[in-house]
Parts: C-alpha cells; structure tokens; sequence
C-alpha cells in the first residue's frame, strides 16, 4: 500500500536532513526541485518548511488578489530545471488549452505559469518534501542543525533560508491609523483580501502607482458597476521589467562584484525599478480611462479622516472621498524574516550590512551551514535576487559551491 504523502512527512521530519529550505514560494520550490535532482542526494533528505497548505500559496493568493493575467518574466523563467520547460508543457494535452504568450519576450500567461508548475510540484514528488509549520529558533548539536517550529524540532546539517517580503505588506501610517479606526482599508497582498469582498458599487480608491497597483485596479474596475479611482504619486512609469536585463549576467554584475557592501546597497537601490509596469499594463489602463471604467488622480497623500463611513483623503492636489480603499503600495523595505531572522542573527553571530541585509560568500553561505537565497541574498546576487531568474541564479551559485567541495 502506498504512505500518504503526510506519513511521508513524518517520517522525513524524524531523520537528519542534508538539507532544509525554510520558504515554499518560487525560490523555495524551485531551489527544492534543484537538490532533489543532485546525484548526492535523495529526496527524502530534503524537506520545505513552509506554513502554508500547500507551496507557492502565497505567491499564487498575492497574483490572485491583483488580477494579474500575465507574468512580467520571460517564459524562460519558472521553478523546473529545463529553460524550456514551459514551452513543452504548453504542448501537452495538459497545457495546450491554457497556451498563451505574450510580447516581448514570450511572457506566459498566469493560469499557463501555475498549471506548470503544479505539474512540476506534482512530477518530481516536491509537495511530499512540504513540512506544514513555521520556524520559531535555531541551535547548533555538534555538525546538526536543530531547527525548532511550531510542529516540533527538525535536524539537518545545512539550513537554506527563502524567505520573501509577503508578510511584510507596505501600511502608510494613515492608513495604519484609519484602520484602527475601523475605517474599511484592506491591503491587496494580506491573506484576509480577496478582490471579489470588495462591493463593485462602493467608490474605491486603489493606491498605488506601480504593476500590482493598475493590475488591481483594472480588477476591480472590470465590473461595470464598479466606481475605482487609481490614486499614484506620479505619473505611471513605463518598464518592461523592474530592473536592466543585464543584472542577470556578468554583463553588469562584473563591477558588482567589486564594490563594498554599502555601494553595493546603492546599486541596488537605484537599478530596481519599482512602481512601474510594463507596456501592455499602462496601455489597458489608458483604455480604461479613455472608456470611463477606471478613474486616475495624481496626488501626495497628507492627511485622512474617517467619519460617518467615508474616508476623506487631503491630498497635495485636493480632496478625494471613497467608502473603501484597497492600498496596492508593495512591502516594507527591511529584511525579511522578522524575529526569527533576528534571533539567528544574535544568537550565531551572522553579519549584516548597516542596510540590515545580509554579508554573504560567493556561495550564499551567511553562516556555517547557512544560506541564503531571495532578498536575503541581494547583496551577493544583486538586483535580480528577488525575481524567479534570482532563483535560478542562486541555484548555479550553490551548486558551483557543491562542485568544488
């Protein structure tokens, strides 16, 4: 008879692992499927530690949640091993209903990306890795590390830390403040949102002036009884991608690598363009509010009051009234990881950059036995860490690492 996937993970979690990934998002799953595909090691000595269901449940709520239809990544990037994986998936009987793209660059189609990687998920046994639980501490036993979380301890000997910014939504202290007020403001990537709560004939402002910002409001304003006012800084700002292509290669990368830390914070900082979208994006929105389905005001936000279930915003430009507000105004900028990144920080010594990053090797390696991949990991992959080709990217450096042990 076969185990269950569940009593699989039980029996993972009572053995030394060679490695643990705490994260089930893109890296996470991706980085999983990479080592379970190592010739040195079997899949039962890996396990994904995530609290979710189900791996990449954040990732698939937060592209839910902002209507996205499109992935602004090339198709080349995803979470299997093939570089085209995606373009033979979308031949299969399983794949050819959901075959789309998209210029330039072949962008796939959301339902097309996710139907992939579930079948990615499900082909190489990765979900039988998830061990459903969060990590509260870490401590050292000779050359194992125990790893304790809200399912009981895990012993491995090497800790891969993929953590993202999805629990660290970006809240305006007005906003924080009408919230407690019991004003109906709502975040597009908190687990309590969801696009169709919002009543379609409430006026609503989304704030916000980048990708997931129009992508929500375009959303939202899809119903036509829908009142939606998109609420940006700036004007919108047009990019193909949130940063220059060639901090995926040595291309720009080769100066990277010799600057200090803190220049290269800078760097980061200044290639990352964040509030824009790509062309297709900026194109609905303008037929949008050419067909007076979606409202858009430039405007700095000053003051807010909730009074008698109106939200009034004073604003650089005047005031603007809605009875909801969805804010689309992406994730707070410091390390991801919280108490728990901060108590291993303490308690093994690992060292920061005065921006609260990490100092990592060549190899991701933050601490003996500890790596990094994602934000964690920007200042030794750089701009690009955040992405899914990062994933990819920290996947050839680990294994180069493994290579020459």
């Amino acid at each position: 008879m076969a185990r269950s996937p569940h009593l699989l993970t039980l029996i993972a979690e009572a053995r030394l692992m060679e490695w643990l990934i705490i994260g089930g998002g893109i890296h996470g799953t991706y980085l999983a499927n990479l080592l379970m595909h190592q010739p040195y090691l079997r899949p039962e000595e890996i396990g994904v530690l995530d609290p979710h269901d189900a791996l990449l449940a954040a990732w698939n709520r937060m592209t839910t949640n902002c209507g996205m239809r499109f992935l602004r990544s090339p198709a080349t990037h995803h979470v299997d091993l093939p570089i085209l994986s995606i373009y033979r998936f979308a031949k299969t009987p399983e794949g050819q209903s959901l075959a789309d793209f998209i210029p330039p660059y072949n962008r796939p189609s959301l339902p097309l990306f996710r139907a992939h990687s579930a079948g990615v998920i499900a082909r190489n046994g990765i979900a039988e890795r998830h061990i459903q639980g969060r990590a509260l501490t870490m401590s050292r036993d000779g050359q194992r590390i125990i790893v304790e979380t809200t399912r009981g301890p895990l012993q491995t000997r090497r800790v891969l830390l993929a953590i993202g910014m999805s629990e660290q939504p970006c809240w305006p202290t007005w906003a924080q403040r009408l919230c407690r007020e019991g004003a109906p403001i709502t975040h597009v990537f908190e687990p309590a949102f969801h696009p169709d709560d919002t009543p379609a004939n409430r006026p609503t402002l989304v704030i916000g002036g980048g990708i997931t910002a129009a992508q929500t409001a375009l959303s939202l304003a899809a119903d036509p009884r829908a009142d939606v006012v998109l609420i940006a800084r700036r004007a919108l700002q047009e990019s193909q991608f949130d940063f220059n292509p060639c901090w995926i290669g040595p291309k720009c990368l080769r100066n990277f690598y010799l600057e200090d830390y803190d220049t290269r914070r800078t760097t980061i900082d200044k290639a990352r363009l964040p509030g824009s979208l790509p062309g297709e994006v900026l194109k609905a929105v303008a037929q949008a509010r050419d067909n007076k389905r979606l409202g858009f005001r430039r405007a700095v936000i000053q003051d807010a009051v909730y009074e008698n279930g109106t939200i009034r915003l004073q604003t650089d430009t005047g005031t603007l009234r809605a009875q909801r507000i969805v804010l689309a105004t992406g994730f707070r900028p410091e390390r991801p990881g919280g108490r728990f990144v901060n108590r291993l920080i303490k308690d093994f010594g690992l060292p920061c950059n005065p921006c609260g990053y990490p100092i990592v090797g060549k190899d991701l390696q933050w601490g003996e036995n500890i790596y990094v991949t994602g934000p964690l990991a920007e200042l030794q992959i750089g701009p690009c860490s955040r992405n899914i080709v990062g994933a990819r990217n920290a996947g050839r450096l680990l294994m180069a690492s493994r290579a020459a042990d």
